[in-house]
């Protein structure tokens, strides 16, 4: 399995220039990469993540992409894949994808204030290119999307890093807050005698 490239990536001569400054050193070589257990549970449960890529000027463009938990496949420990749908009919991450593969995926789990970023080589596979890859990925979590697909995206990956928590506002979603609240009821409800 090949090394995680993320000092290769993140840690450029400016970047290691100003670790050097103040004092800070960073590893410029890590072990071999495959998603951990935990980070994968994390993507698989995520219902949002933030894509970046590059356009053809070379600047990053940033683009968000939703769906229920799960939408998001980790279909190994090296590669996510994923079904877009149909949104602003721009198409610019998507041409990016075509022009420079090279993206970076940035995922964040409010409740346990986790943040993961993930780095690798995009594709845009149309639904006639492969329709059992499509009818796989209709399946997101608990639930099965029938509507219009406009593609996958397969993503090989070649390095993550996860950072600390700090600055990240916990929150949880209205499913968590309902489940949480129903069971003071009960207890509100047995005390009562109810």
């Amino acid at each position: 399995m090949p090394a995680n490239r993320y000092p290769e990536i993140a840690f450029g001569p400016a970047a290691r220039a100003r670790q050097s400054a103040v004092g800070v050193t960073r590893p410029s070589v890590s072990d071999e990469f495959a998603l951990e257990g935990t980070d994968a549970a994390l993507i698989r449960r995520a219902d949002h993540f933030f894509l970046s890529s590059i356009t053809e000027s070379g600047w990053p463009y940033v683009q968000h992409r939703g769906g229920p938990a799960g939408f998001v496949h980790v279909s190994t420990p090296t590669r996510l894949e994923w079904l877009e749908f149909r949104g602003n009919r721009q198409y610019v991450s998507t041409g990016n994808i075509d022009h420079d593969g090279r993206v970076c995926l940035f995922f964040v789990d409010y409740p346990t204030r986790t943040r993961l970023k993930v780095f690798g080589h995009a594709r845009a596979v149309e639904p006639g290119q492969d329709p059992s890859l499509i009818s796989r990925l209709r399946t997101m979590g608990e639930k099965t999307y029938t509507g219009h697909v406009e593609r996958a995206i397969i993503v090989d990956l070649v390095a993550s890093d996860a950072n600390c928590s700090k600055y990240i506002t916990p929150r949880w979603d209205r499913a968590y807050i309902d489940d949480l609240t129903e069971v003071h009821r009960r207890q509100i409800d047995e005390l009562r005698g109810g």
